[in-house]
């Protein structure tokens, strides 16, 4: 998953937040035409940009089985995963401007009845071909996330075509055929390097990770053991708060980039110190409840108590994460997206450096302690990011 969440960056180039924000400064001013045209080149964008990311993927089919899989599967997985990287690049623009025109509620039709397809054909497929081994497991995951995004795309695509049509308007302000290109790339292509350079190192922190736990005197399964309980058991309970923070917070891009084009400082400063306060308000009441209910999550969830002692353990990093993740959408609506990007990759260094030197000595509390500093530094970095993009001090009387 790490590998395929690596094309996924490739293909989507960072084309979803180009739309997000050029959709919403059109609208701002009033230029409804340029809506349609900034939407379609993204659209066109992003099918270009998925076609090749899946021949990348083609054509390093060899070295991503061989060292990122270590040969554990075949290239068929690697062939699914680049029929899939186009239909989610262009699914990924569209989502963008349903962001951007306030109509959130298309994507997410055509996104729910994805994960309910996704859940019952992946289902379908291990039940069939589990026993045949790991590959055949690998397989059914991602055949299955074909299928479904697949289906998510026409979904998304024919409600863009109704969408879109109430946008073929006048054009009020005329631009040469390079000017939205300029605009869209001079957004998407500081976003793709530094996204491929967070993903990629991302893919690497998840390799070593087990690395790092065998380093430490364990052997392969014992590390990958610990590595599920924790990555794959406790941190999505943690996290899971998370897709409903996200899901809101990613609303916030149009409407700061829309004050941002206004050039609506105060109001900008305001609605940001509201949010902050509601926010903390917020995960530290799913902190509480994570840690005082975990017991009857792992029971609920896994049928396995031992989970709630990482359930515990980790509960208050929710907070660093949910504020992280709002700060970060509302800085990417005032056009700091490259340095939220530069912050994540800083966080990443560190937290390569830390599992790379702390886990071999000190084992699951040396990988827990990096998880920590890791979410507790991206906070502090992105929080100061910005109190000096609004010139607004969040402690002040004001």
């Amino acid at each position: 998953m790490s590998v395929y969440v690596f094309g996924i960056t490739l293909g989507t180039f960072g084309i979803n937040l180009a739309v997000t924000r050029l959709v919403s400064e059109e609208l701002a001013i009033g230029n409804k035409e340029g809506v349609r045209r900034i939407a379609k080149r993204c659209i066109g964008i992003s099918l270009v940009c998925g076609i090749v990311a899946s021949l990348l993927f083609f054509v390093f089919s060899d070295f991503i089985t061989q060292i990122c899989l270590h040969g554990k599967v075949s290239k068929n997985v690697v062939y699914v995963m680049c029929i899939a990287l186009p239909f989610i690049a262009m699914s990924a623009a569209i989502s963008g401007y349903f962001v951007a025109i306030r109509r959130v509620y298309k994507s997410t039709i055509a996104q729910f009845f994805e994960q309910i397809i996704k859940i019952w054909i992946t289902a379908f497929f291990l039940e069939l071909f589990l026993p045949n081994g790991l590959e055949y497991a690998c397989f059914s995951l991602i055949l299955g996330d074909l299928i479904s995004e697949i289906f998510s795309f026409l979904c998304n695509y024919a409600l863009y075509r109704h969408d879109v049509r109430i946008y073929k308007t006048p054009y009020l302000i005329h631009h040469n055929t390079n000017y939205y290109n300029r605009k869209i790339f001079k957004i998407s292509v500081p976003v793709a390097i530094t996204s491929f350079i967070r993903s990629g190192l991302s893919t690497l922190k998840q390799m070593i990770i087990p690395l790092s736990f065998e380093k430490g005197k364990m052997n392969c399964s014992q590390a990958l053991t610990i590595y599920g309980e924790i990555n794959g058991m406790a941190m999505p309970i943690v996290i899971f708060p998370n897709v409903i923070f996200s899901s809101i917070s990613g609303l916030f891009v149009p409407e700061f980039s829309a004050y941002h084009a206004q050039k609506r400082q105060k109001t900008i400063q305001k609605i940001t110190y509201i949010i902050l306060i509601i926010s903390l308000a917020i995960s530290a009441v799913v902190t509480i409840f994570l840690f005082f209910f975990a017991d009857n999550l792992g029971m609920w969830i896994y049928k396995d108590s031992s989970i709630a002692y990482y359930i515990k353990i980790l509960s208050p990093i929710a907070i660093f994460i949910l504020l992280d993740c709002v700060i970060d959408n509302i800085l990417k609506g005032l056009d700091a997206q490259n340095d939220v990007m530069i912050i994540n990759i800083l966080d990443l260094f560190i937290n390569i450096l830390f599992i790379y030197t702390l886990v071999p000595k000190f084992g699951i509390y040396g990988y827990l302690l990096s998880m920590y500093f890791s979410e507790i530094f991206n906070l502090v970095l992105s929080l100061g990011k910005l109190m000096k993009v609004t010139h607004f001090n969040y402690f002040s009387k004001k």
